[in-house]
């Protein structure tokens, strides 16, 4: 029988991501805020990963009837009527987004036909593909912008009052700064199904000429079901990425199965199928949105080819054997690692096998996810497993899984209350029934008001996330007695980023963390988490429990199987040396950087390191030659470029700094700091024409730039 695996074209090194939050390793540099950090996208730091923006549904609160529903990601969130229950009634009920309410008064245009992937199985499984494309949100995951699927036209403030977001007629999102500074993307497409929450998706457009740069964004501005246009929860706080937060491989590993590297438009390097040779990872092309398909049944069951060559197979018997795992039938374990690839992500999580998951081993050893050590009384949008294991209910049942409540190819919405109940009682049903006193009204209970007198509303807590915004969610620690809904939670990225870790275990690997190398492997993920929340020497401290970055050991593989070992991943490399650098640690960082890239010679991000800090040590050939090696393999990245034009700022040479701003603003052409400076190297080797241009470019973006030694750039334009 052949077992559910996700992969894709090609294989990469670990992908890191600090879910909801801040920083991380999507195979690149975690040196600034942002999935990837800033090789994600352009030269300007990126900020943080939305926690998930859709969220799925129930019950729309102005009319307490069933809607369809959808997460943001790959996954339901089996949240059971997520909506604002402030807005109970027709009179209160905030205006609902034109966009929502199409969606909501008739069937849903995009549910229209089937997928490639899925017209295979669809012509042995024609019921349940069609069931599932009906009504269930992960049908919904991602799509391109269309007549119906685009954002209302409207205005977003930010409450620091340094910039305002306009979505305007023809589907593009204006940053204006409070300078009067501009930048413009083209929106391109969605994240969500739409029926309570949207993120759209947006391609930087030049400033000056239109054209499009092929970079993909996060756009700041989210459509929620009930409240219209707001920020997205990565741009709530006073740093947020605002247009910088670039969309990437560790964004849409819960969205979709296309590969990446397949897309007509990636940057990857020529003749590589390698995600790790896409640079920058977020260059995926205006064209990227249609092309990348919805999740359909590879998503959990993997790839049916051997299925499909087994059932038309005539020469050949296979007995029972039809090539594919019957879900329903695998242990309970492996059933909940299924929905935890996309249900379980923490405070941190390190992919060290790129989805290509062996279903024969623990999740956990392949996809580690740190969480705090105690759960709070808040939760985050996507842990649903995390606050699952909490339950008595769940501790007490050895062979509980997800679709003990839930129906895998239905929508929560679809599947209904009832459903639920029932689910209860065929563990909690008999004679005694409810213990609820009669005087205790379930919305007294549960302080939300009431869907059903059963066990949903009473025992699972509807509250606000604490990484997202505006949302009522289902919390799904299953308790006796509920806590107080809240509605007005801070927005934070982390559950407790100043507390202690722990890697996710479901027991399984309980005897291999117990040992020597299960405990070392163990440090060394928490290493790597703890240097995306900047508590770097916790991190070191970690690090050097490995051998020597350099060493004959550094990268010999010493743990226990079923672990997969962290010293053949180039972003454990990568994370040492970042750590090692930040601490002054400066020949063990090159050291360990040399340990990346002999695993990989073509890490774009390891590379430039690399050249930044053998520059600072003094080596100027070998940076120079490493920045020539990126520019090599990834023509249309700028970052070599902007490092190569810092290099020949501070050697004096005007002449390589000039053609080094040049070159980088022809690949990315929103830089204002690198264009003020490409003007006054211009001016000053006589070139005013394109030195006005560059200078006027850079005051479109941001007109109160400053820069130290050259001062204010509306004095070089002479006054305006």
């Amino acid at each position: 029988m052949v077992m559910p695996r996700r992969h894709r074209a090609g294989r990469r090194s670990a992908t890191w991501r600090r879910l909801g939050s801040a920083t991380v390793l999507c195979g690149g540099l975690a040196m600034a805020w942002g999935c990837g950090g800033p090789t994600d996208g352009p030269s300007n730091p990126a900020a943080s990963t939305p926690s998930g923006s859709g969220q799925e549904t129930t019950s729309d609160p102005a009319t307490s009837q069933p809607v369809a529903a959808t997460p943001s990601g790959a996954a339901e969130p089996s949240s059971f009527a997520l909506g604002s229950e402030q807005a109970a009634t027709p009179d209160t009920a905030p205006s609902m987004s034109q966009t929502h309410r199409a969606l909501l008064q008739g069937s849903d245009p995009r549910r229209v036909g089937v997928p490639a992937s899925m017209k295979a199985c669809r012509s042995c499984h024609q019921e349940v593909v069609d069931t599932y494309l009906a009504d269930h949100a992960m049908a919904l995951s991602i799509g391109p912008l269309d007549e119906v699927m685009k954002p209302p036209v409207g205005v977003v403030e930010r409450p620091f009052a340094d910039r305002r977001y306009e979505i305007t007629d023809d589907a593009s999102i204006i940053a204006h700064g409070a300078d009067g500074g501009q930048r413009r993307q083209r929106l391109v497409g969605w994240i969500g199904a739409g029926i309570f929450d949207i993120s759209w998706v947006g391609e930087e457009v030049d400033v000056l000429d239109g054209e499009t740069t092929g970079r993909l964004f996060f756009a700041p501005v989210e459509t929620l079901r009930d409240h219209g246009n707001q920020l997205s929860p990565f741009d709530v706080s006073e740093r947020g990425a605002g247009l910088d937060l670039a969309l990437t491989q560790g964004c849409l590993t819960c969205h979709t199965l296309t590969p990446l590297v397949s897309l007509p438009s990636a940057a990857v390097a020529e003749g590589s199928t390698s995600l790790d040779h896409l640079f920058p990872n977020n260059r995926l092309g205006g064209d990227a949105m249609a092309v990348l398909e919805p999740l359909g049944c590879e998503a959990c069951h993997g790839s049916a080819d051997e299925h499909l060559r087994r059932v038309t197979a005539v020469d050949e018997d296979f007995g029972d054997d039809l090539g594919l795992a019957n879900l329903g039938r695998l242990p309970a374990p492996v059933q909940r690692d299924i929905c935890a690839r996309c249900h379980l992500q923490g405070d941190a999580r390190l992919d060290l096998v790129d989805a290509d998951i062996d279903p024969d081993k623990p999740l956990a050893a392949q996809i580690p996810v740190l969480l705090p050590e105690r759960q709070g009384v808040d939760f985050r949008f996507v842990g649903q497993l995390e606050r699952l294991v909490e339950s008595a209910c769940f501790r007490g049942a050895e062979a509980m899984t997800c679709t003990t409540c839930h129906a895998p190819h239905r929508g929560v919405a679809a599947q209904g209350l009832e459903a639920f109940e029932t689910a209860c009682q065929s563990c909690h049903g008999g004679d005694a029934g409810c213990s609820r006193p009669a005087e205790l009204t379930v919305q007294e209970a549960s302080g939300r008001i009431a869907r059903g007198q059963g066990c949903v509303d009473c025992h699972l807590r509807r509250s606000q996330p604490f990484d997202l915004p505006h949302v009522a969610s289902v919390d799904h620690w299953i308790r006796r007695r509920i806590p107080p809904p809240q509605d007005d939670v801070p927005h934070r990225q982390f559950a407790d980023a100043d507390g202690p870790l722990q890697v996710y275990d479901d027991g399984r690997l309980a005897t291999t963390f117990k040992s020597p190398g299960g405990q070392r492997w163990q440090a060394g993920i928490e290493a790597i988490g703890l240097l995306t929340l900047g508590r770097l020497d916790d991190a070191v401290e970690r690090f050097d429990r490995f051998p020597a970055p350099g060493s004959a050991a550094a990268r010999q593989p010493s743990a226990p199987s079923p672990l997969v070992p962290l010293e053949t991943e180039v972003a454990f490399h990568q994370s040492r040396g970042l750590a090692l650098m930040s601490t002054g640690r400066f020949e063990e960082a090159l050291a360990a950087f040399d340990d990346a890239l002999a695993l990989d010679p073509k890490q774009a991000s390891v590379l430039l390191t690399r050249a930044q800090l053998r520059f600072d040590l003094g080596q100027v050939g070998p940076a120079l030659q490493d920045t020539q090696t990126v520019i090599d393999l990834y023509p249309r990245a700028e970052q070599p470029w902007d490092m190569r034009a810092r290099m020949a700022e501070r050697l004096g040479r005007v002449d390589l700094a000039q053609a080094a701003f040049e070159a980088s603003e022809q690949r990315w052409p929103s830089n204002a700091t690198q264009l003020f400076k490409l003007g006054l190297l211009q001016r000053q080797v006589g070139l005013e024409e394109e030195a006005q241009e560059a200078l006027q470019k850079a005051y479109l973006l941001d007109p109160d730039l400053e820069i130290g030694g050259a001062g204010r750039l509306v004095d070089h334009l002479g006054g305006q």
